[in-house]
């Protein structure tokens, strides 16, 4: 495999004040050092911080916005609208929030104007809190649908659909710690020790959210019948 030297970045992942500082050079070339980098779509930086992503997200759903506001400037239709707004500006802000769903409520709240900003638009100009809008075009907050999603990608890894072994790094209760604590059953799974935000904030925040949810969800016997339950589930809450 032939890499090319300008394709190619190098970028320490560190706590550290000031980090560990090295040079890697590639065919005779040095490598450039970054502090952000652009992979598959995400934008990572050096400290394991999603604000820079979350910033780039936003600001290009709200150009995205923008424009479905001016191509349905006086259209009295809902359907259209929220069909756009769908395909076209919460998918921008959802892709790939399995790895980066944020914890902040600087970035939790920043994601959910937009959705905000985008549900008033479809219905028009009707005083109508933000919790109404959502009800009214059935939607969900985008912090329900990033649960959703994590807890998604568990049940699919669990089941086999996903090419992912997660198991390595599971640890379920066992049957005799379902009879000891209370409100713990051994499908659930226990809360790994955490040094680090960033790892208290990955793994173990589907951890949590997992299990939250009742019995018979967890225990569904197929994908599609797991997310209709986590719909309704979500709904109610």
């Amino acid at each position: 495999m032939t890499f090319i030297v300008k394709k190619c970045m190098l970028m320490s992942i560190t706590q550290k004040k000031p980090p560990f500082r090295s040079s890697f050079t590639l065919n005779e070339s040095l490598i450039e050092e970054v502090y952000e980098f652009r992979d598959l779509g995400l934008l990572t930086n050096h400290h394991l911080s999603w604000n820079a992503h979350v910033d780039a997200i936003t600001n290009k759903g709200n150009r995205i916005l923008g424009l479905i506001r001016r191509t349905c400037l006086g259209s009295k239709d809902i359907e259209t609208p929220k069909v756009l707004y769908c395909t076209l500006v919460r998918s921008q802000v959802e892709y790939g929030s399995v790895e980066w769903s944020p914890h902040t409520a600087r970035n939790i709240d920043k994601l959910e104007r937009k959705q905000r900003r985008g549900t008033k638009f479809i219905l028009g100009k009707r005083n109508f809190t933000y919790d109404e809008c959502l009800k009214c075009l059935n939607l969900l907050s985008l912090e329900k649908r990033r649960y959703l999603f994590d807890v998604t990608f568990l049940y699919n890894a669990f089941n086999g659909y996903l090419n992912v072994d997660v198991f390595p790094f599971l640890n379920f209760y066992s049957q005799d710690d379902a009879r000891r604590f209370r409100h713990v059953d051994d499908y659930s799974l226990k809360t790994n020790f955490a040094r680090t935000t960033t790892f208290k904030n990955t793994y173990n925040r589907i951890v949590e959210m997992w299990n939250s949810i009742p019995l018979d969800i967890r225990l569904s016997s197929s994908c599609a019948v797991f997310k209709s339950g986590m719909k309704n589930f979500l709904s109610e809450e």
